[in-house]
């Protein structure tokens, strides 16, 4: 009977629990479901209204030289002295001495030329002497001076006298500027590139002696679009009013100089189809920062303004297509743009919406799963008045 007992107590007691648990299960109310909140995306928001901008053209290019000359001897001689200032690197005046060469043999030429245009002048007095005795001779003969022939009038013997003064007088000329070609001067105000030049060398007009770069401007060829040529002012004969270029370069930074765009190139690039336009800048190394020749720069050129375009950061330009607009129900709406330039880190579009009042509330940063009718939260910044 214990046993009985000991074994049928634990099997009613699972079951009660069973029943127990089947019991509270059926009585338990069922949960309420509830909705989730709707998740809205925060997106920044610029108020922009459409205005006139101006943003200058940007293109870029390499400094070059405006006069580049490579010094060589109009005689030949032996080099006997080069100028201290005939160095690369150093600064050189109009009218300078860079070279010297021995002058020894000119001088005798001059010399020998000046002894015969002595002779040639004695010569021509004695024709004169002559021809005056020969026209007395034919008039004490009886005869007129009108029968006379040039020959025995002893015209063409003192026309071959006078031609030999002419030529000696040209040859004694030619001989002091040889002399004077024994001293090579700067042409301009230049800066020294290369020398080669040394004491003991044999100049000739075929070796160079060195090469000068002229300080008084430097120009610079800018690549510019159909679409810049067309918003800047290009110079228009010498009563246009100059355009000012701002050059700026990455080797020197915080360094500005100043240029004026002089010209354009009557061609067109066939490769890329770009117009390149001349801009020069007065004195590139007479400043505290020189523009070496060579130097690549960046230029800003002044343009004519876009008239009605809004001015939104480059990011929130989608493809290069449309815009997010924020109604006034907190809604996105897509809106059509056209990219009329952009300058920095901003695009100036035109914008077509026209069931929308400017100011435009237009999103500055996108996101790729936008879609229209979408409501978002807006986080104001400051935009273009």
């Amino acid at each position: 009977m214990k046993l009985i007992v000991k074994i049928l107590l634990p099997l009613l007691i699972v079951a009660g629990a069973i029943l127990i648990g089947k019991f509270l299960i059926s009585t338990k109310e069922a949960p309420k479901s509830k909705k989730p909140n709707p998740v809205m995306p925060v997106v920044d928001v610029l108020s922009v209204n459409p205005g006139n901008h101006a943003p200058p053209v940007l293109s870029y290019g390499t400094v070059q030289s405006y006069f580049q000359t490579i010094i060589t001897s109009e005689v030949n001689g032996k080099i006997t002295e080069v100028s201290q200032q005939f160095r690369v690197g150093e600064m050189v005046k109009k009218g300078d001495l860079l070279v010297k060469i021995d002058a020894t043999d000119f001088t005798s030429a001059l010399a020998t030329q000046q002894a015969n245009m002595a002779l040639q002048e004695r010569m021509l007095a004695e024709e004169v002497i002559l021809a005056k005795q020969a026209a007395e001779d034919w008039v004490a003969s009886g005869r007129k001076l009108d029968d006379a022939t040039d020959f025995v009038l002893r015209k063409p013997q003192l026309a071959a006298a006078e031609a030999n003064i002419s030529s000696a007088s040209e040859a004694v000329k030619k001989a002091i500027v040889d002399i004077e070609r024994t001293h090579i001067s700067a042409p301009y105000d230049a800066v020294v590139t290369t020398r080669t030049a040394a004491v003991g060398n044999f100049a000739t007009s075929q070796l160079s002696l060195g090469t000068l770069v002229a300080t008084e401007k430097a120009e610079i060829r800018l690549p510019l679009t159909g679409e810049q040529v067309a918003r800047i002012s290009m110079p228009r004969g010498t009563q246009s009013e100059e355009t000012k270029v701002t050059l700026t370069s990455p080797n020197n930074k915080g360094v500005v100089w100043s240029a004026v765009l002089t010209r354009t190139e009557p061609i067109v690039d066939p490769q890329n189809q770009v117009t390149y336009v001349i801009v020069e800048i007065d004195e590139p190394y007479g400043g505290a920062v020189p523009l070496a020749v060579g130097t690549f720069v960046n230029a800003s050129i002044p343009a004519a303004s876009i008239k009605d375009a809004y001015k939104i950061p480059e990011a929130a330009l989608v493809n290069d297509a449309y815009v997010w607009i924020i109604s006034k129900e907190e809604k996105i709406v897509r809106a059509t743009a056209t990219r009329l330039h952009s300058y920095a880190d901003y695009v100036y579009v035109k914008i077509s919406a026209d069931d929308y009042t400017p100011p435009l509330r237009i999103v500055s940063r996108p996101l790729s799963n936008f879609r229209t009718g979408i409501t978002v939260k807006t986080s104001q910044q400051q935009g273009e008045k």
